[in-house]
């Protein structure tokens, strides 16, 4: 999956001038992802920056899964997906220790013994379900769902691109619906935990242009802090969003707004 960054420094000279709105004619750099969300950016211009991807991991391996059924391999989708599901369970994990005030050391050495068995992480999930929401959360159907993930990881099958994308549409709605609930029961320990899982930014103490380093954000289906919003393209289904990914394929300008431009446009996302 190719994903697309930006030159922080290119943003920096075009923000000298910004008043609301600005479209900077560069090339923004594009690269692949790499486990630890950290890039280096190499712009047209010759500038090489940091830049650090702000997304959990299960967010990234969803889109990772959507973009493998546009180029047509649907096995790479349903491990894909497979995969971000698990890894939701457990960021859910996290945020439910988090808002019932577990002790952080506690939670790190718990997780060591769960980490290496999807079965335990599966239990766990499970628990903290019923200790947050008081109710068995949704899961794969075991008839169905969980014997078609297994013969496609563990046997070999491979998947039609239908399959995949019924697979995908399950684990979507899955996460959706219990990132609503997350976001409902717990928002403060819903950004803690989100924030904690991200790269962490370098240490700056110089304020000249050639120091800054950026950030990015994948919008995905599966977004924990930027929900899908009518317009966007992330709405609907798993083959609503292959116009959205192939659009975002194509070569784009550098936009620069500013935060006062960013409220009128996305308010609900600036709420105090």
């Amino acid at each position: 999956m190719i994903i697309r960054l930006f030159c922080p420094k290119c943003a920096y000279e075009g923000s000298k001038s910004l008043v609301d709105y600005a479209e900077v004619e560069v090339p923004l750099p594009v690269t692949r992802l790499t486990d630890d969300g950290t890039y280096e950016a190499r712009c047209g211009r010759g500038h090489i920056s940091s830049v650090r991807l702000l997304n959990a991991k299960f967010e990234l391996l969803f889109e990772m899964g959507l973009n493998a059924l546009v180029d047509g391999y649907a096995r790479e989708a349903v491990s894909s997906f497979a995969a971000s599901l698990e890894r939701f369970y457990e960021f859910y994990w996290r945020v439910a220790m988090r808002h019932l005030s577990a002790p952080e050391e506690a939670v790190s050495n718990a997780w060591k013994s769960l980490s290496r068995q999807s079965e335990r992480q599966l239990g766990a999930y499970i628990s903290a379900s019923l200790l947050l929401e008081h109710k068995m959360p949704q899961l794969l159907n075991p008839n169905k769902d969980i014997e078609f993930r297994n013969a496609v990881i563990h046997k070999g099958y491979i998947p039609s691109i239908e399959e995949a994308m019924e697979f995908g549409n399950t684990v979507m709605a899955i996460i959706n619906g219990t990132l609503d609930n997350l976001r409902r029961l717990a928002p403060e320990a819903v950004k803690e935990i989100y924030e904690s899982l991200l790269p962490k930014r370098p240490d700056e103490t110089a304020e000249s242009a050639d120091e800054i380093t950026g950030a990015v954000n994948i919008l995905t289906p599966v977004d924990v802090m930027h929900p899908p919003e009518p317009g966007d393209g992330r709405l609907g289904k798993v083959s609503d969003q292959f116009a959205r990914i192939l659009s975002e394929r194509e070569p784009k300008k550098l936009a620069l707004l500013s935060k006062e431009e960013m409220k009128r446009r996305r308010p609900n996302h600036f709420q105090e």
